[in-house]
This record gives structure tokens, sequence and C-alpha cells, in this order.
């Protein structure tokens, strides 16, 4: 690749050009696609958007935390925490609220989503979105039900997955429905295995892997089971969670206690004594005691992982609430120091993001409006 310039040409061997460029912040790489046809031609093709999601995703992500400011028009907005200096951008989500995050792509639908809510999946770095289409489903008639989404990536179909499942509350009854980014549709799931019929979503929703799961309840015997569903095979699975958490499960009804961990997901459980966090594991079919967190006389509220064992927290202290962090490895904590403004609360869920260049040269991606991004965001220091 050479200059423009007849008088300094200098070549550039395209592999080398591509290294540097991956490693460049992503606003950086959409200004550069202004100064040569050849960059923008590189930069915006799905071999180089593809490598530096790649690229990206192997790096330290950020933490993705919500907050619902009540000062003024109530607001949701969500702080990307960054890794070493803990400074925060933040995102005013104009009253949407977050269902995943997955490679810099965020899933968003209103606060409490029915079949005709809107849902997106925006990317903000580079501030463009894809609105979904309308659902295939119909609404149930004269019931009350509950509909939840799940978001994330299937590395196996390198394809980006949103799964809408629909229960009701006092009925049999239930049905879900499979978007993809690629076909941009949704696909009806029409076998369903009759355990699941019989069970109530509880509490909790993630993706890993290409698996969504969710805490489901029998309405049979009220028992609590970890619930999967392979966006790939379309299989169902379900793990029976042992009793020394149901409690825990009860206490804290619809609470979002799933999570991301590493190729499976884990369980995320407060103690009633208000002292330590218990972390639950995924692995082959059953579910492990793998650590407790203790954090005596704060309160401790678990938030989320990010892909290196660190356990996002927060915690009271003199009457008010900080973020810390704990290391699964070397078993310290990390108190941030960064204190949580009085009037705003938390969605005791946080996600993890890394800036990308995907929807960039999508045809269907429209400009990002009604979400902004703030500088500087939702920090506090004492």
């Amino acid at each position: 690749m050479r200059s423009t310039s007849s008088e300094n040409s200098i070549y550039i061997p395209e592999e080398i050009l591509i290294n540097i460029l991956l490693r460049l912040p992503v606003k950086s790489l959409v200004r550069f696609m202004c100064v040569f046809k050849s960059w923008n031609d590189l930069i915006g093709s799905s071999s180089f958007i593809g490598r530096h999601v790649s690229y990206v995703k192997n790096l330290n992500h950020a933490f993705l935390v919500g907050l619902r400011c009540t000062e003024g028009k109530p607001k949701i907005r969500r702080s990307i925490f960054f890794n070493e200096t803990f400074k925060a951008r933040c995102l005013d989500m104009g009253g949407l609220r977050l269902r995943g995050s997955s490679n810099g792509l965020l899933c968003l639908s209103s606060n409490s989503p029915d079949l005709n809510s809107p849902v997106i999946i925006c990317n903000p770095s580079i501030m463009k979105y894809v609105r979904l289409p309308v659902t295939n489903l119909s609404c149930p008639p004269k019931f009350e039900y509950r509909c939840v989404l799940a978001f994330g990536f299937n590395p196996g179909l390198n394809d980006y997955k949103v799964v809408r499942l629909v229960t009701t509350y006092l009925q049999h009854y239930i049905e879900m429905e499979v978007y993809s980014l690629s076909t941009h549709s949704w696909k009806s799931i029409g076998v369903l295995p009759p355990w699941i019929i019989s069970m109530n979503w509880s509490s909790g929703h993630a993706v890993s892997n290409g698996v969504a799961y969710w805490i489901m309840q029998a309405k049979k015997d009220f028992s609590f089971h970890l619930v999967s569903f392979d966006t790939g095979s379309e299989v169902f699975e379900k793990v029976l969670l042992p009793e020394a958490i149901w409690d825990n499960t009860l206490q804290y009804y619809g609470f979002n206690h799933i999570h991301a961990y590493k190729e499976s997901v884990c369980l995320l459980l407060q103690s009633g004594r208000d002292d330590h966090i218990d972390i639950w594991v995924l692995q082959e079919k059953c579910l492990h005691k793998l650590h407790t967190v203790w954090f005596p006389g704060t309160s401790p509220v678990p938030l989320g992982f990010k892909t290196n064992d660190e356990l996002l927290l927060e915690y009271r202290k003199n009457d008010r609430r900080y973020l810390a962090i704990f290391n699964l490895q070397t078993k310290q904590i990390n108190e941030t120091r960064v204190r949580l403004p009085g009037h705003c609360y938390l969605d005791n869920h946080a996600d993890t993001y890394v800036a990308s260049l995907l929807l960039l040269k999508d045809i269907r991606a429209q400009e990002l409006r009604g979400i902004s991004i703030v500088f500087p965001l939702c920090r506090g220091r004492n």
C-alpha cells in the first residue's frame, strides 16, 4: 500500500498495516477511513472487522454497570469503568434497559418489555444500531405474562442471537423465539420439551458460548432449575439447583443471579447474613461451589465477572456505597474507592464491554440517536 503523495511515496505491506491498525482505538479507525479510499475499504471490510473483534475480545474488558438516576427526569445510565484507572464514561440510554453485551454490541429494550416493545442492537462506539423486526409470537390471551430477553454471541455460528422467552404466571404456557443478526429475522422454536412447559421463569438470564440460561421453577414441586437452550443445536437442558441455594433464590426472587463465567455460567448468591457471597459454577452439568467471598459488615452485592477472574461487587461503608473488585486467583479485594452517587441505584448486574467496529458497514444499521456518551461520567471518589 502506498501513500497518495507521488514525491514521497511510502510502501507499507498490508499485513504490517493491519497489525498497526488493529491496535488503534475504534474512533481513530473510523477517522482513518477518510484518509485513503484503500484504508476505507480495508477498515470497513468484513475480514478486518472480524480480525479486530478477535483482537479486542482478548484484551482486558471494562465493566458495564447500570445506574438508575432519580434526580430530575429519571434516567437509566450505564457506566463503563476502565480497568487500570477505574475512571468512567457514562452512556445515557434514554430510558432503555440493557439485556446483554457481547463484543461491543449492546441489546436494549424497554424497562418492562412485552411482545410489542421495541428491541435494538447497538454499537455505542460507532453510534449505530439495528432495530429488530416485529415478533413472530402472539400475545397470550387473557393471561399476564413475562417476557425475558437474553443476548449473546454463538462462536460456532459466528452470529449474534437474541432469545425471547415468554411464560405466564398461572397457566402451563411457554413460547420462545430466536433472532439472528446475520439473517435479521426471528425463528419460532416450535417443539418444546414437556418438562419446560410446566415451569415458570424465576430469575436471571445470561448467554455464554452460544447457550442461553435462566433460573426456572417447576410448578409441581416448586423446585428450582438452571435451564439452558443452545442457540445452535436448539437443544434444551436442565440442572436441578442444590437445595443449599434454594433459600437464596427464594429470598431474592427476580434477582439476576446468572452470569457468564469463562466458557460456562455461574450463580452469584448473597448470604442471608449480609457478610459474604457464594459463587457456584456450572461444570459437567452440575453446579459446584467454587468460592465464598467474605466481606464482613458491608452487605456485599455481587454484580458480575470480567474474563480474568475479577468479580465486581457493591458494598456499604459508613452509610455510603462503593464498588470493589475481588480477584479469585489472588483472593485479594481491591477497594476502588469509587463511590456511587446517593441519587443513583445499581441494576444489580454488570456486563463487560469492549469497543469494536461491528455494524460499521451493516446496510441495515442506522445512526444511533437518543443514547449519548458523556465525559466524565458517574464517577465519585473520596
